[in-house]
């Protein structure tokens, strides 16, 4: 078998080993009342996490199935939405928005750069009829995120009555999310990256508000995508469920295993308590960038919007990412991304979220960098 691969992606990132274990166990029937009970159990962390009284929608898929669904639930057909895009996974969101009939208007900003608030608060001031509002809030792709700007949209969204989506795909886990302090209504995550899960878990959060725009829409677009179903199906009475069968039942099946490794996940976070986790990950994205800086690596986003999930730098003049990352892998059995896009070849990308949010790892990874571009011919200066 060959040498185990060290993921230093920004996902799907390594998990800690209880939570492989807690996976080791014959198959479960979905409705089988010990799942039942655990999958209730890991709804009630997820809002811990969230920091939210949302309801809270885990379906099988990845992070991408909960913007479609989202999508398709809370927008109508040609209602105006706002989309904020700093990068590609920004980009994507746009793409999905206009593939379920929305009437999208772009506000697009350098990437790794800031967002201009005075902009999108004229925005919204000439476009009364903006409908909802869609933004990412860590961009992957650059390495920045966006928590004052998150925050100060969420209020004018409340204060303006706009439905407001956000994609905390990449930073949910790995940096303070407060959703309801956000005024956030949709929030879409997953569980293969600072929640410390693997790949198939797709998470939703749904406000008051986003519920009650779905139960007045005029169309339906999905079936098995449909988020009102869960409504409708499976939320509890007591929470504002409709049960319209007269009894709680899924409508997707869930992906047990996955659920299980993610119940597991946010029972380790939550031990080691919030604030410390998001102080640990913060300690090690510093130390991540600190190196790289010893070892004569430029940044790629504006330093102040660094984010703690994800260090991208710039590849130096006359080499490519390509090059850096192959070495990485053959050398050192250490797997990092490159960039999107037209970054494809000029930056490379390190996750250091949930397990990997660890100061071994990163500074194995470091060490393995700079020996990488010392053998490839770059040269501190």
């Amino acid at each position: 078998m060959s040498e185990k691969i060290l993921l230093m992606t920004p996902g799907p990132t390594e998990v800690d080993p209880r939570v492989i274990k807690a996976m080791l166990r014959p198959a479960i029937y979905h409705y089988d009342q010990e799942f039942i009970s655990l999958y209730d159990e890991t709804e009630e962390l997820l809002r811990r996490v969230f920091q939210t009284e949302s309801d809270i929608i885990m379906l099988p898929g990845s992070g991408r199935t909960g913007i479609e669904c989202a999508s398709l639930s809370f927008i109508e057909r040609n209602d105006k939405v706002l989309a904020i895009t700093t990068g590609t996974f920004g980009n994507w969101l746009i793409d999905i928005l206009k593939v379920h009939g929305a009437d999208v208007l772009a506000l697009s900003f350098p990437k790794g750069g800031k967002i201009d608030l005075e902009e999108v608060k004229k925005t919204l001031d000439e476009n009364k009829d903006i409908s909802e509002i869609a933004i990412v809030h860590n961009e992957t792709s650059t390495a920045a995120i966006y928590n004052k700007e998150v925050e100060e949209i969420g209020n004018l969204a409340r204060r303006l009555d706009k439905i407001f989506l956000v994609d905390t795909i990449s930073s949910m886990g790995g940096a303070s999310v407060p959703v309801d302090k956000w005024n956030v209504d949709v929030c879409i995550s997953a569980a293969q990256k600072a929640l410390g899960g693997l790949v198939g878990v797709s998470i939703v959060s749904v406000s008051k508000k986003a519920w009650e725009k779905a139960l007045k829409r005029n169309t339906i677009k999905s079936f098995t995508l449909d988020l009102l179903r869960w409504k409708q199906m499976w939320v509890k009475k007591e929470r504002g469920g409709l049960l319209l069968r007269g009894r709680r039942s899924f409508p997707v099946i869930p992906p047990t295993h996955l659920i299980l490794g993610l119940n597991e996940s946010l029972k380790i976070m939550l031990e080691e308590g919030l604030e410390s986790r998001f102080s640990a990950t913060e300690e090690v994205a510093k130390m991540m960038r600190d190196m790289g800086e010893e070892i004569r690596l430029e940044l790629f986003p504006d330093a102040t919007l660094a984010s703690p999930t994800v260090t991208a730098f710039k590849v130096p003049e006359g080499f490519q990412g390509k090059q850096i990352r192959q070495a990485m892998k053959e050398d050192y059995s250490i797997l990092i991304a490159g960039g999107m896009d037209e970054l494809s070849e000029k930056i490379i990308r390190i996750g250091h979220m949930g397990y990997t949010a660890n100061k071994d790892f990163v500074r194995k990874t470091a060490i393995a960098l700079e020996n990488t571009l010392h053998g490839i011919g770059f040269r501190k200066g």
